[in-house]
């Protein structure tokens, strides 16, 4: 078991594999997004979150936390680079708590697969992707502004990014994942038509 390896579905455990989590300064939407990651973990067949892949289609080492972790960061620093230069007006910590929440479904949508990596759940083959996280940050009380924009950080959604952070999450994340797919030489996400 290395230093970051973790065997128990706990906050810290969260907080350790998700740092900027601790970049959000509303302690209230700090625990939600902590909550949210440590329920999902909890009622998936993870035994360890560091283990969820980034996709099906990546290199196993390529996970999830590691993708939230970068998705937080660039959004960010689009964040404060458009607030600065452009004079928009954008929320930072919820940009990072949509940033850090919009892949939290993957726990459900993915399951560890025969051959040592990962295949699509039967969830994950039945809902779109992202309502599972959107479920849960309603339940948790998180502002609509939030849920819609883990809904349309998607390209299998129809709905469109509405606000500031919606669409800066979106591409972060197309950002993020593009990078990695050319990595591993597949087609990126910018190609793609459906």
């Amino acid at each position: 078991m290395t230093a970051n390896s973790t065997s128990a579905p706990t906050a810290g455990a969260v907080q350790d594999l998700l740092p900027e989590i601790h970049q959000i300064s509303d302690e209230g939407l700090r625990e939600a997004v902590t909550g949210i990651w440590l329920r999902a973990w909890r009622s998936s067949v993870w035994e360890r979150l560091e283990d969820v892949p980034k996709s099906p289609d990546l290199p196993v080492w390529r996970t999830l936390t590691v993708h939230s972790r970068s998705v937080a960061r660039i959004a960010v620093q689009m964040a404060d680079t458009v607030r600065e230069l452009h004079q928009v007006a954008v929320d930072r910590d919820v940009t990072l708590a949509i940033a850090l929440l919009h892949d939290v479904c993957k726990l459900h949508e993915f399951e560890p697969g025969s051959d040592g990596g990962a295949r699509f759940s039967r969830t994950g083959r039945m809902y779109q992707h992202g309502f599972l996280g959107a479920h849960w940050m309603l339940e948790a009380g998180l502002e609509e502004d939030l849920v819609h924009a883990v809904i349309a950080h998607t390209p299998h959604s129809s709905v469109v990014p509405r606000t500031q952070e919606a669409v800066l999450v979106h591409y972060a994340d197309f950002a993020d994942s593009d990078v990695q797919l050319l990595d591993a030489g597949q087609r990126l996400f910018c190609k793609r038509r459906s």
